[in-house]
């Protein structure tokens, strides 16, 4: 095979990319590879607090937001008699509720100068991550506890039935008929140990025909065993022996709970005005260059999360739990 010459001007080229390469930002891709960042391997917690049936919404800085609840009302008919009397009853408006806010934040993550420079990877970008997910699950926890209060204050708690030791079938149809009558699309979300029941469902049924889940709500969560600190207290989002079934859309096809995040501030977010940033209803902030940790100051970045978020079930009746032991 014969060789092909390389033109001056090509061996030119040839050898200021190698020195490109050799000099530029990636110059350890030519020697080496690494493979992946550093990353955190559990699942994150999944989107559910739409999907259990509460209404999202957003608020501006500083702006309230209030909510009216359903009441239950008699149903009454009367006879026409003879006497063409007429029954008058006063009818009230009901009195609007304001939603009460949170403020979370996250621990204040941060990274050495020194580290920055020299590390492997991006431990801030890791921290900001680290910080949503946080976020994500005390909002999580937040709603689901809502969900358990309202199924407690209406008596819809259900427990396994005398020589059982799983979900059973007709144990989710006896949820469903506790509150089947407020709602009509259903939502089951189960801790990790009766997702299994409810995975192995048609397995454990002793029955002729095959029976499914879906055969009596319109979705099923699970959610595994995830955990969060809340005020320096472990929380698991979900217990692993508890499920709850909802119904999300009730006669006025209205959800029976809200989450709303207030927006912070463009000044908070960028520690000075500036209206080229806008405002963010969760925020990661930049906490400086110089950090004082144990009276010691540090040159280092540092990351922390804030948001105002509230969130209300408004009709509880909408709601049944299930403990599994």
């Amino acid at each position: 095979m014969s060789k092909e010459k390389l033109t001056a001007k090509e061996v030119q080229t040839a050898k200021e990319e190698l020195q490109a390469m050799a000099y530029g930002v990636n110059r350890e891709m030519v020697i080496a590879e690494t493979i992946r960042d550093v990353y955190d391997p559990e699942m994150p917690v999944d989107d559910i607090i739409a999907k259990v049936g509460f209404e999202m919404k957003t608020a501006e800085p500083g702006e309230h937001v209030f909510y009216n609840s359903p009441r239950s009302n008699d149903k009454k008919v009367l006879a026409l008699t003879t006497n063409c009397n007429v029954t008058h009853i006063k009818r009230t408006p009901a009195t609007r509720t304001e939603l009460s806010f949170s403020t979370m934040v996250s621990e204040d993550y941060y990274v050495c100068i020194q580290d920055i420079l020299q590390g492997d990877h991006n431990a801030l970008v890791e921290a900001a991550e680290d910080i949503n997910e946080s976020l994500n699950r005390q909002e999580v926890y937040a709603v689901l506890a809502l969900i358990d209060a309202g199924a407690v204050a209406n008596g819809n708690t259900f427990t396994l039935d005398s020589g059982d030791t799983k979900l059973t079938y007709e144990k989710v149809y006896a949820m469903k008929k506790a509150i089947r009558k407020y709602g009509k699309k259903l939502v089951l979300v189960t801790g990790s140990n009766v997702t299994e029941d409810v995975d192995l469902l048609d397995f454990n049924t002793n029955k002729e025909r095959q029976v499914s889940i879906k055969d009596l709500v319109d979705v099923h969560i699970p959610v595994e065993s995830l955990d969060v600190t809340v005020g320096g207290v472990a929380k698991d989002v979900i217990s692993d022996n508890v499920a709850y079934l909802i119904a999300v859309s009730d006669a006025k096809k209205n959800k029976p709970g809200i989450m709303a995040r207030r927006k912070i501030g463009n000044s908070m977010v960028s520690q000075a005005v500036d209206t080229k940033i806008v405002n963010k209803d969760r925020a990661i902030i930049f906490t400086g260059f110089q950090k004082s940790v144990d009276t010691v100051d540090k040159f280092a970045l540092g990351y922390a999360g804030v948001e105002e978020y509230g969130a209300v079930l408004i009709n509880s009746l909408t709601c049944a739990k299930f403990t599994r032991s």
